[in-house]
C-alpha cells in the first residue's frame, strides 16, 4: 500500500513494503531513481537489522540473514499519518525470529519540512534479554548530468580513505586513498558496477553538487559510516549512512561484538535521523 505526503514544495509516496519511499517530487521534479535503464529496481530501501553482508551469530547458532537485512522485504503497518508526516512500524514475528533471534519494534517516520525530507529511525527492545541490531539508509539521488560532473562537499576536513571489499561485499582489510580536503570529486571516486565506496567521515553531513551548484544535502545522526553506490552507468548515486560495517572476510565473531552493532537492554530505545534537503536542479 502507498501513502502520499505533501507540503507544497515536496510530494512523497511511501510504500508499506519495506517502508520505502518510491517517489519524491521537489517542485514537481522526481528526485529518486525510477529505474529508467532497468539496472536497479530500488529507490530508497531501509536497512535493518544489518547493513551489507553481516552474518548474525548468537552462541553457536548462525542465522540466515540476507544482505541488508529483512526489513526492506517486509510489510510495515501504519502507526500514524498526517498530511506531511507518516510513521510505519515493523514488529518481530515468527518469520523474523527464524532469521534473527531478537524481539524488536522498529519504527520509521517520514516528515516533510520545507524543502527537506526527514527520516527518523527508532528501535525499541520490548523483551528482557538484550537486543543487538544496526540500521542504515540507501536513498538514491537522481542525476541530470554525467556523474563525473558532480562533487561531494563536506563541512569539515576529511581524509577520503575507502575500505575495500571483495565481490561478496566483505571487507578485505585493504584501503584506498582518494585524497583529502572538503571536496570529493566523483570523477575520481565515482562508484561503478556494484562497487561500493565505504568511508568513515568526521562530518555528519555531505552535499551532492553539480560543480558548485548544490543538488541535495544529506545530514545524518546516529550513523558513523557513509557509503556511495550506483549500478554501472545509471543516472543516479546512492548516498548511504550506515550504522555498521560489513563483515571482514574470514572473520567469525559474535554478532553483538561486531563494529557498529548496537545493543539495547530490555525496555530501552535508540533513534537515528537522516535529513535530506533538496535544491533546484
Amino acid at each position: 500500500m502507498h501513502y502520499k505526503l505533501e507540503n507544497g514544495a515536496l510530494s512523497a509516496m511511501i510504500d508499506t513494503l519495506g517502508a520505502e519511499p518510491v517517489s519524491l517530487l521537489f517542485h514537481g521534479r522526481e528526485r529518486l531513481w525510477q529505474n529508467e535503464d532497468g539496472s536497479w529496481a530500488g529507490h530508497a530501501p531501509v536497512l535493518f537489522p544489518v547493513c551489507g553482508n553481516c552474518a548474525v551469530t548468537v552462541g553457536s547458532d548462525l542465522y540466515p540473514l540476507s544482505r541488508h537485512g529483512f526489513a526492506r522485504r517486509m510489510q510495515f503497518e501504519l502507526k500514524s499519518q498526517t498530511e506531511s508526516r507518516l510513521s510505519l512500524v515493523l514488529r518481530f514475528n515468527e518469520e523474523t525470529l527464524r532469521k534473527y533471534p531478537f524481539e524488536f519494534v522498529f519504527t520509521v517516520t517520514y516528515s516533510l519540512e520545507g524543502d527537506s525530507l526527514l527520516i527518523s529511525y527508532e528501535v525499541e527492545n520490548p523483551a528482557e534479554r538484550p537486543l543487538s541490531f544496526s540500521w542504515g539508509g540507501h536513498v538514491s539521488h537522481a542525476l541530470f548530468a554525467p556523474l563525473a560532473k558532480h562533487i561531494l562537499r563536506f563541512p569539515g576536513q576529511e581524509r577520503f580513505e575507502a575500505l575495500l571489499h571483495d565481490k561478496e561485499g566483505r571487507l578485505t582489510g585493504e584501503k584506498k586513498l582518494y585524497g583529502a580536503g572538503r571536496a570529493l570529486p566523483l570523477s575520481l571516486a565515482g562508484p561503478e558496477g556494484g562497487n561500493t565506496l565505504i568511508f568513515a567521515p568526521n562530518s555528519r553531513a555531505v552535499t551532492l553538487c553539480k560543480g558548485k551548484k548544490p543538488l541535495a544535502k544529506v545530514e545524518f545522526e546516529g550513523f558513523p559510516y557513509l557509503l556511495l553506490w550506483r549500478p554501472a552507468g545509471a543516472a543516479m548515486l546512492c548516498i548511504e549512512p550506515w550504522g555498521n560495517l560489513p563483515d571482514r572476510a574470514g572473520e567469525a565473531i559474535p554478532f553483538s561484538q561486531k563494529t557498529g552493532i548496537q545493543t539495547l537492554a530490555g525496555g530501552e530505545r535508540a533513534s537515528a535521523l537522516q535529513k535530506i534537503t533538496y535544491f533546484e536542479v
